[in-house]
């Protein structure tokens, strides 16, 4: 099994990207090849419109434990997912871009 980085974003409608985030990592255990790794539910005690320094630390961490990082989503806009991205890029981790739901 490969465990994989799942990036998306969060701000903006939170209820919304967090059944998202959901429904994505539920389809993605279902099939059984990949492990997923959500922060968005790793840190979810974490509040969502707070400072995010010490979070995005902790998810650039774990980050470089993934053999692929895929992201999902408007990512383009969240700052957070910007950030992965351009994190994966200078640490040779494969990235693919995903767009909404896997089907």
């Amino acid at each position: 099994m490969k465990p994989v980085y799942i990036a998306h974003p969060l701000r903006g409608n939170v209820d919304k990207n967090i059944e998202s985030i959901t429904a994505i990592c539920e389809e993605i255990h279902e099939q059984g090849e990949v492990i997923p790794f959500s922060p968005i539910h790793a840190f979810g005690f974490v509040n969502p419109v707070g400072d995010q320094t010490l979070v995005m630390k902790y998810c650039l961490m774990l980050l470089l434990k993934a053999e692929e990082l895929w992201v999902y989503g408007d990512w383009q806009q969240s700052e957070g997912c910007c950030i992965e991205v351009g994190y994966a890029r200078s640490a040779g981790i494969p990235i693919k871009f995903m767009g909404g739901m896997m089907s």
